[in-house]
């Protein structure tokens, strides 16, 4: 049992000494401290008796709703508070919106939806981690819902919902994801070979919309959404994509211009003889672009056709975005910098640059060669200019005397 508040003394940055004072929820927790305003014990004990009376003790938090109250419209693209205070700032996608919706009804609503917003605590989302872990889920996948959770809790507390996230020293789980095996150049010379029709069935719109992404490291709504009009002299313009909500600007809504070699080029042309300044992509002359999937299910055929079995392919988690992780990592392999190959594929940070970069030591032959002017001991190999000056000064090899023999 305790009293419905508890008052104590703070001395402000003023000098002044103040009286704060604690409150306790429904549920019996502690809630606070507020200011009362008053300089003595007992005028703050007056202070809260009459906003107990008139009750006003635990300021602006009023009914307490559950999780699945506060979760109500969340993530609804036209109505969505925080998606429009965020998209003042930055760019969102409806997909984005759509994936946020999808966490909140398939992964969170079921463990959450009853508890009320405060009852939420770090003990709580610890507890939900082991609830996530037993159903079966990877980290990485759970570690993914979790972002979505924090976004949603701590705009719950940004706007006095709750008085504090309790997502936000949360560790999250370590990461389990098995490492991508990228697609090699000699697979990428197979799939793509001088009779490219034995491999992809004759479909130049297969065949090419790969080979696009292959080059450019393009996503598939970008290739999808290219027309006629993006296609120049010598490079094509990516400022639009195509997908499930239609004709829209590229995820990052930047345009960005990418060489495309003559070959390629020619083969863009070959499809523009057919849809004009339409949609590149399409069967029914430029009006619409062929679905999505087309893309992905001819690639999946074609490395089959190249000798790769199913298992392997779902071992190396192969599918039309892998294309996206090749370019950038071959890219970077042939010598351009970051930034160069920023501007090609559109992405606009670091650590996403380093995310589709898959290195393999083995790859690099220039690697030996370093090593080897290091042992060479020739002046400028060493770390500082000479082979001998990488025997640190005063050290003198010993050499062991021979074993003498008993007589």
């Amino acid at each position: 049992m305790h009293n419905d508040f508890t008052v104590f003394s703070r001395v402000v940055p003023s000098g002044k000494k103040v009286v704060y004072y604690y409150a306790y929820d429904e549920s019996g927790k502690r809630r606070g401290p507020w200011s009362t305003g008053q300089a003595s014990k007992t005028a703050a004990k007056n202070y809260c008796n009459a906003l107990n009376r008139n009750g006003k003790l635990l300021p602006g938090l009023g009914a307490m709703p559950t999780f699945a109250e506060f979760a109500k419209g969340w993530w609804e693209w036209d109505s969505c508070p925080y998606l429009k205070e965020r998209g003042k700032r930055f760019n969102l996608t409806q997909a984005y919106a759509k994936r946020g919706k999808m966490v909140v009804e398939n992964q969170l609503l079921p463990y959450f939806a009853k508890m009320k917003m405060d009852a939420i605590t770090q003990e709580e989302i610890e507890r939900w981690f082991d609830y996530m872990v037993n159903k079966g889920y990877k980290n990485t996948y759970t570690n993914g819902i979790f972002a979505i959770f924090r976004v949603m809790m701590n705009w719950a507390a940004k706007k006095k919902v709750i008085l504090a996230d309790p997502t936000g020293d949360v560790v999250l789980l370590k990461n389990d994801r098995k490492p991508l095996k990228i697609i090699t150049q000699d697979e990428f010379k197979a799939l793509f070979v001088k009779d490219w029709r034995k491999v992809w069935d004759g479909d130049l719109i297969a065949c090419l919309g790969n080979k696009l992404a292959a080059l450019t490291g393009m996503r598939a709504g970008e290739v999808l959404g290219l027309r006629g009009e993006c296609v120049q002299e010598s490079h094509i313009q990516v400022y639009k994509q195509y997908d499930k909500f239609g004709y829209r600007d590229t995820k990052t809504k930047d345009r960005r211009n990418i060489p495309i070699p003559p070959q390629v080029m020619g083969e863009l042309r070959e499809l523009m003889a057919i849809n004009g300044d339409g949609y590149l992509f399409s069967h029914d002359g430029g009006s619409k672009p062929v679905p999505t999937r087309y893309f992905y299910d001819a690639f999946l055929e074609a490395l089959e056709k190249i000798g790769m079995g199913k298992q392997e392919i779902k071992e190396r988690g192969l599918c039309f975005h892998a294309w996206r992780h090749f370019c950038n990592t071959e890219l970077q392999k042939a010598g351009l910098t970051i930034q160069k190959v920023q501007a090609v594929t559109g992405h606009k940070t670091d650590r996403m640059s380093e995310w589709y970069s898959h290195f393999d030591p083995m790859d690099f032959a220039e690697v030996p060669k370093i090593q080897e002017g290091w042992l060479s001991g020739e002046p400028g190999d060493g770390p500082e200019g000479g082979g001998e000056s990488m025997r640190p000064a005063g050290l003198r090899i010993v050499k062991p005397e021979p074993e003498r023999k008993m007589a």
